[in-house]
């Protein structure tokens, strides 16, 4: 890959197109709007990637894909002052445009979280290598087997690495039936940071898995957040907190060494 370099020109719009992979997608409202209230002052300068001469379209729009679409929505013969960058491969582009979204304008987790896996970021090729282990999917569309929680997961990977989000995701699905309650953040949080606080060498002679297995199928998923968000009343903590303070209570009812809520580290 050469050194990146970056330099202005004029471009068609015909010789621009949008990269699926990290852009998010295209707001077609935003768009009609921006093209009825068109105003060639405000129309700025859009960044792209020069994909080579091979590449047909050519340049890869990394900021102003609904300038772009307005503008050819008005006239596909029009011309838009462009930011060209070369050197760049995919990743690159990637970075690029949650570097400059991020100084920009906000986006989305789910736009973001794109952008990072395109680009390669180590902390999402984990989550998402640990969460394919378990026949999931990271999509933040309502389903069964869909992930929605990654600001959840990022946590839980930042307490105990791949082993604990992979430790909490299989015991959630092998306790209840994959669902979307099942997968909620509040709860995968929660079971994630009961795990990070007792499963240890330490309160191994305590704490077993299989015991809290069976303790948390005497409630459903639902019935655990919302006795968590009672608890939240009348004790301090995060709602992921206080589903471990349930679950841990639901443990102890059980037969056997109790454990001390005080260890919880939420």
């Amino acid at each position: 890959m050469t050194t990146p370099t970056s330099f202005p020109m004029a471009v068609a719009v015909t010789d621009l197109f949008v990269d699926d992979t990290y852009q998010r997608d295209c707001d077609v409202k935003r768009v009609r709007k921006i093209a009825a209230e068109w105003d060639p002052r405000l129309v700025g300068v859009l960044d792209v990637s020069d994909r080579g001469e091979q590449a047909n379209p050519r340049f890869a729009i990394i900021n102003g894909q609904h300038r772009w679409a307005a503008a050819g929505l008005r006239d596909p013969d029009a011309h838009l002052v462009v930011n060209v960058h070369t050197g760049l491969d995919l990743a690159g582009e990637a970075q690029l445009f949650d570097d400059i979204d991020r100084k920009t304008k906000p986006i989305s987790t789910w736009d973001r979280w794109r952008a990072r896996k395109a680009a390669g970021d180590p902390d999402v090729t984990v989550i998402e290598d640990a969460v394919t282990q378990l026949g999931l999917e990271i999509n933040p569309r309502p389903g069964p087997k869909n992930l929605r929680c990654i600001t959840s997961l990022e946590k839980l990977l930042r307490k105990g690495g791949q082993s604990l989000v992979v430790n909490t995701l299989f015991l959630i699905t092998d306790t209840w039936p994959p669902s979307v309650d099942a997968l909620e953040g509040a709860v995968v949080a929660g079971v994630g940071i009961l795990l990070d606080s007792f499963d240890d060498v330490e309160a191994g002679a305590t704490f077993k898995t299989g015991r809290l297995a069976d303790a948390m199928v005497e409630m459903t998923p639902r019935q655990i957040r919302a006795q968590a968000q009672s608890l939240r009343e009348f004790e301090s903590g995060s709602l992921a907190t206080m589903v471990a303070v349930v679950l841990v209570r639901l443990y102890n009812r059980e037969r056997g060494p109790k454990l001390d809520e005080k260890a919880i580290r939420g």
